[in-house]
């Protein structure tokens, strides 16, 4: 989903991103009113803030942030959060709401003093989603802050599968109860028009699947965490790869496939690895196949190290969207990971760890 997501700028060398689901509800808002737009325009903003807030606490407390992504309620903040203690996973959890809570007091007190007119309404509005902002996310549901807070607070007692798994239980609860409210809101409210009305539902329906989707995933990947605990990367390591010196030219890689029967073509230039990917379709169309720059058809490959748990290399390809990635032992390549073979040891792994506490417990 990220790749789909449109790069519009950095802060603090952080890249941000607006993705398709804000892009796509700010075109709808506008087809429906103009000023349903503003308010998207005013959300994005708030959002923003709200998402900068999470990561310069990360920053602060040493933890990599790879990029901010926008969506429309929040929550993309791209964060290393493997292993770390659940004490610091409040504090950055907690960050985005204290911080929409925080500008949502600044706007309230800047109201009393501006008087009537546009500025006094923008104003308004900048409150008013603040608040909105910080009490939707720190409600008890995943993937949003809230979820994240109480599944730290609940490892205080329990360990990070039941947490997430109780966290996933009362998002559920919660998730149903907002449908239910939205429903019978339509119901009884004769203020609104029927687009209007229509637009809410649809509106709330999408929040619901995010929501629902995200708390899945959370304790998919809580069950991934556990059962992988301890299984390290070199047991997906893979050799099934071809390894030429210096940047080649399309003949010496058509002759490395023709010769050993493997489509992984990598090669080593100033001290990192590059995969060769596919050719684009209009230079093999232009009939100047010689004449092409490998380096328009390379991707410099992310390293980890052998010893990295699997679960944690797994979540950062996943989120980076990567198919593949060098592995290094102490710093010197050994070979490569791709994310389908990870899966499926992933896959295998839980099954057989399963297996095993069933019959032990038969």
């Amino acid at each position: 989903m990220a790749g789909a997501s449109p790069y519009i700028g950095s802060i603090y060398g952080i890249p941000v991103e607006l993705h398709w689901t804000f892009i796509i509800m700010m075109l709808l808002a506008l087809a429906i009113s103009f000023n349903l737009f503003l308010i998207f325009v005013l959300l994005f903003i708030c959002v923003f803030l709200h998402e900068l807030a999470h990561s310069v606490t990360a920053i602060r407390n040493n933890i990599s942030v790879k990029k901010i992504v926008l969506y429309p309620l929040g929550g993309g903040s791209i964060i290393d959060l493997d292993d770390i203690p659940p004490k610091l996973e409040f504090r950055i959890a907690i960050a985005g709401p204290v911080s929409s809570f925080l500008l949502g007091f600044i706007f309230g007190i800047m109201v009393i003093f501006i008087p009537a007119g546009t500025v006094k309404l923008f104003v308004q509005l900048l409150f008013v989603l603040n608040i909105l902002l910080a009490v939707f996310n720190i409600l008890p549901w995943f993937p949003l802050d809230g979820g994240r807070v109480l599944r730290s607070y609940l490892e205080k007692k329990r360990d990070f599968l039941s947490a997430t798994k109780l966290t996933v239980n009362i998002s559920n609860v919660i998730i149903v109860l907002f449908i239910i409210s939205t429903v019978a809101f339509v119901a009884v409210e004769n203020g609104y028009s029927l687009l209007y009305k229509e637009f809410i539902v649809l509106w709330d329906v999408f929040i619901a699947v995010f929501l629902y989707g995200g708390a899945k995933a959370e304790l998919q990947g809580a069950y991934v965490k556990e059962y992988t605990r301890g299984v390290k990367l070199r047991a997906a390591l893979s050799n099934n790869y071809i390894m030429l010196k210096g940047r080649p030219t399309i003949h010496d890689i058509y002759s490395s496939i023709m010769k050993s029967h493997k489509h992984i073509i990598l090669f080593r230039e100033n001290g990192k690895i590059y995969v060769i990917s596919r050719i684009p379709q209009n230079m093999l169309a232009s009939q100047k196949v010689q004449n092409i720059e490998i380096g328009k058809m390379s991707m410099a490959l992310q390293e980890f190290e052998e010893s990295e748990q699997i679960y944690s290399v797994y979540s950062k390809m996943q989120s980076d969207g990567i198919g593949i990635a060098a592995v290094l032992r102490k710093g010197k390549f050994v070979g490569i990971v791709q994310m389908q073979h990870l899966e499926s040891l992933i896959s295998l792994h839980m099954a057989h760890v399963k297996g095993n506490s069933k019959n032990i417990n038969n």
